[in-house]
């Protein structure tokens, strides 16, 4: 028996084709030195909602991260933590939108259908969390590990 050859994850050039394809207007597409993919757009997660400028980036090999660039989500938040975000020396904060040990997400996965899709159901029950304080989106945050100093 046979096995059929293991399917490879999309390129970045594939993904560039497949971001581009969505047509959000004002996105932009940009391939950085062959390494990763960033991909600017702008959401709102409902018809009431303000609008939310985002930014996912794509690395050749590993995970995708997700960023609200503006508005600034500490601002509004009124120094009240931020629920289900990570540390980032990256601009704007940094998303939680699916817990890695699960395998919530593959490589094989489109864009739109998980990290876009889950960019606008998180900012959905960030707005829904400011008026209420209660985050309705669930969904557990992995702790930060502790880095030990030698």
């Amino acid at each position: 028996m046979t096995r059929a050859p293991a399917r490879r994850p999309p390129t970045l050039a594939q993904r560039a084709v497949e971001l581009r394809a969505l047509r959000f207007p004002g996105a932009r597409v940009q391939l950085v030195q062959g390494h990763e993919l960033r991909f600017w757009f702008s959401i709102s997660p409902t018809l009431l909602s303000r609008e939310y400028s985002c930014m996912l980036i794509v690395p050749r090999s590993g995970f995708p991260a997700m960023f609200v660039l503006s508005p600034d989500l500490h601002l509004l938040a009124d120094g009240k933590p931020l629920p289900h975000i990570y540390r980032s020396n990256v601009q704007g904060t940094k998303l939680c939108l699916w817990l890695p040990r699960k395998n919530e997400w593959t490589p094989h996965m489109r864009l739109l259908e998980t990290y876009i899709a889950w960019t606008g159901q998180w900012l959905n029950y960030f707005e829904e969390w400011l008026s209420t304080g209660n985050w309705a989106g669930g969904g557990e945050h992995p702790r930060e590990k502790q880095k030990r100093w030698h």
